[in-house]
């Protein structure tokens, strides 16, 4: 068997798929990382490879292949553990499902599917572990291990409905290449591409999507981070905002907040950041209280994202600020927000 890092494949986001030949980022913060054997050798049965981030009480995975179901438990699985199933090797049948249900040990469930499609002849890697997506240049850059002649790309929006179905032709690798996609990064939720090189070939998915939600800012008192009572209405219309938002988007990808927390530049630099992480943490709390279930990450920029640029010592409304953010990934290159490392709430 091949190392398990050449074997597991990177998510988009916590439970999206990709293409089974790259390694998840632990920044991601994801529940579970999947993968598969795009290339199976000879004597070698394919195989769907499943590593949790956090522990799991007891899992189910239920893989559909040429008709049949092939059934596995596991129990008891320590985060980062990596649990391969394998099943019939049969050159006929080149692709199949994985049906996974895991609970973990602090009881939060989680189900998803997973599409696989594998060949029995050449293989060309792709690693995931740092691909990011560039919304200025419409691109998404990722590693590969060979040359790539050409790529076919579709676009999927909000319900899956598909935006656009283009191929390219690429000439890049091995090394890092970059892809390109069409549509506004507000509308393309999530990006299935499939690249050729020679007569072998890899696919992943990858979202660029990112949205801003538009609010009313909570006014917080002079130094405090706790929310008045006053001021909760407007995290009420949030909570109906995002609801909307899940109700369109959740079904085609794994849905995460990101709240940033932002200051003026009245006060010492430190102080700022840390009330702002203060009181973007707080809001997410609020949120998480009064019913939103979904991963929430919060950021504390203090003053060096300011809304308006201004001089040091300046009293500026505007850039007394917090900032709602979905995505499947945090903020990306071009959408203006720093790339940092977010915490989980």
């Amino acid at each position: 068997m091949r190392p398990i890092r050449r074997l597991i494949s990177s998510l988009v986001l916590s439970l999206a798929l990709v293409s089974g030949i790259g390694w998840a980022a632990p920044a991601l913060a994801q529940d579970m990382d999947f993968g598969y054997r795009p290339a199976p050798e000879p004597g070698e049965e394919p195989a769907f490879i499943v590593t949790p981030t956090r522990p799991v009480k007891e899992m189910v995975v239920v893989v559909t292949a040429g008709g049949k179901e092939y059934r596995f438990n596991a129990d008891n699985l320590a985060a980062g553990t990596a649990r391969t199933f394998a099943w019939k090797r049969d050159e006929r049948v080149t692709a199949a499902e994985a049906y996974v249900r895991a609970v973990f040990t602090d009881g939060y469930v989680s189900e998803v599917t997973i599409p696989m499609e594998y060949s029995y002849g050449g293989q060309l890697e792709v690693d995931l572990s740092r691909a990011s997506a560039d919304v200025e240049r419409r691109t998404v850059s990722v590693r590969v291990s060979h040359p790539v002649e050409r790529a076919e790309i579709t676009a999927y929006g909000a319900r899956k409905v598909v935006l656009d179905q283009s191929e390219v032709e690429l000439g890049a690798g091995p090394g890092k290449i970059d892809v390109p996609w069409v549509g506004e990064p507000g509308e393309v939720v999530l990006l299935d591409v499939t690249l050729h090189g020679g007569n072998a070939w890899a696919g992943f998915t990858y979202s660029p999507w990112f949205l801003d939600i538009p609010h009313e800012d909570v006014l917080f008192e002079s130094n405090r981070a706790d929310i008045p009572t006053p001021e909760t209405f407007k995290l009420q219309h949030t909570l109906k905002q995002l609801q909307e938002v899940l109700d369109k988007y959740g079904s085609v990808v794994p849905v995460k907040l990101y709240i940033a927390g932002c200051t003026d530049t009245v006060g010492d630099a430190a102080h700022n950041r840390d009330l702002s992480r203060r009181r973007a943490k707080a809001i997410a709390s609020w949120l998480r209280t009064n019913g939103y279930d979904m991963p929430i990450y919060y950021h504390g920029f203090g003053e060096s994202l300011l809304a308006v640029r201004t001089g040091d010592g300046v009293d500026e409304g505007r850039n007394r600020r917090a900032l709602y953010m979905v995505g499947a990934n945090p903020p990306p290159a071009g959408s203006g927000i720093p790339s940092v490392q977010w915490t989980k709430l």
